[in-house]
């Protein structure tokens, strides 16, 4: 091979590579808005969540629409703000209170929480509506 077309082959990937080095990475896509809508179905199991759930109707059971709105975000405020040893303890203990529970228990909490969710989807997915 001759020596120009060595350096032609040097100069060649060089350019390349100086171009890639240079070339602006593709912008990352921005995070999907849900306007918070199912942030915690990552974050916690099925059952973890029925116990939320089963917790939110307890404490709830009474409030005006706008009490239980404000408990649901002082919630979440509480949950996100946890450590993650905190959160791993909090998910611990939803955990093995749903083990404790009967099977009856346990199908009862899920016919409860299918039915909120079934008149949620009837009312057009809001608390409110």
């Amino acid at each position: 091979m001759s020596f120009s077309r060595i350096l032609l082959a040097a100069s060649t990937v060089a350019l390349l590579a100086g171009t890639a080095y240079a070339a602006d990475p593709t912008p990352a896509a921005p995070p999907a808005q849900n306007d918070g809508r199912g942030m915690m179905r990552g974050m916690f199991s099925p059952e973890e969540r029925m116990m939320l759930m089963s917790d939110a109707f307890k404490a709830t059971a009474g409030m005006t629409d706008d009490q239980r709105h404000d408990y649901r975000h002082q919630q979440r405020d509480r949950i996100m703000a946890m450590s993650e040893a905190d959160r791993a303890k909090f998910k611990a203990d939803l955990d093995n209170r749903w083990a404790a529970l009967t099977p009856a228990q346990q199908a009862d909490i899920k016919a409860k929480v299918e039915a909120f969710r079934a008149a949620r989807r009837a009312n057009g997915g809001g608390y409110g509506q």
